[in-house]
């Protein structure tokens, strides 16, 4: 019975898709998804609204937030991995291009993108601090960063590790602890609002018991009570001193004629020059 268990265990792990993959039908599929993806899209929808821009970059999986419709930004660009399953530009909503590339190396010019979102993108890649240097050098000075990852210091972060730890795998990835992130932020001088937290009981469900749960998570999360499985993050790029990388030219300073006026006191030829002037005499 145990190596029909394990046999089956094995059939599972190779059948696994990628974790994209993965993360994408939990947010679609599952009921803690779904309502994970509620509470970030109420969350960041304010936020996104207030922030201005030309060229907003989106990083990480599609977890079915439409983002153009919430954001001001003029063009969007969104960015997925090439080993990932998600390469299906048709599906992509309008106002937004298209591109895979490596999260690691992105093809774009420094300084050149108003807003970056990161939908789990730190937790999916095997470098996630190169991830967030990726958005520090593209962002413009005093850009806007949002980040959306999961919480490993929490209940599902526990199961998750449970499950690797009896050999059984979980799909979804494990994630990054919100005071690492803050360090690496903090190191890119980054300026950092408060953390909020999402999914604090990640359990879901049909009927009065599911809706229970979720109205109790759903207060939790108005309420930002910690930890939740998820957070958001809200980020500023700080540049002090910022110099202008773009090359002035320098025009050279020419010579100017200016009058200039001839004095009237002690000047040859002047009628009031003390050579021609009576002397004083005292006064009686």
């Amino acid at each position: 019975m145990f190596s029909r268990f394990t046999s089956r265990l094995s059939r599972k792990r190779r059948s696994r898709l990628p974790e994209h993959a993965c993360l994408r039908s939990w947010y679609r599929d599952s009921a803690s998804g779904q309502r994970l993806k509620q509470q970030v899209r109420d969350d960041i929808a304010v936020i996104l609204d207030e922030w201005f821009g030309y060229h907003m970059l989106v990083i990480g999986v599609d977890a079915g937030l439409d983002i153009a419709a919430m954001t001001r930004v003029q063009h969007l660009c969104a960015m997925v991995s090439a080993d990932s399953c998600e390469a299906n530009p048709e599906a992509m909503p309008q106002r937004q291009t298209y591109v895979v590339t490596r999260d690691e190396a992105l093809p774009i010019e420094t300084e050149s993108v108003d807003v970056v979102v990161l939908l789990n993108a730190l937790e999916l890649s095997t470098q996630p601090h190169e991830v967030l240097r990726e958005a520090h050098r593209v962002l413009t000075p005093h850009g806007h960063l949002l980040i959306v990852g999961s919480n490993p210091n929490s209940l599902r972060g526990l199961w998750v590790r449970l499950c690797a730890l009896i050999g059984s795998g979980s799909p979804l990835p494990t994630g990054i602890s919100a005071n690492k992130l803050g360090d690496w932020l903090k190191l890119l001088h980054f300026s950092v609002a408060p953390i909020r937290h999402k999914l604090v009981f990640p359990f879901g469900g049909r009927g009065p018991i599911g809706r229970w749960f979720e109205g109790i998570d759903n207060w939790l999360a108005e309420h930002n009570i910690p930890p939740g499985s998820s957070y958001v993050v809200y980020a500023n790029k700080m540049v002090l001193g910022h110099i202008s990388t773009q090359r002035t030219e320098r025009v050279k300073a020419r010579l100017m004629g200016l009058p200039v006026a001839k004095p009237l006191v002690g000047t040859r030829g002047s009628v009031t020059s003390r050579s021609e002037t009576a002397p004083l005499r005292p006064v009686e």
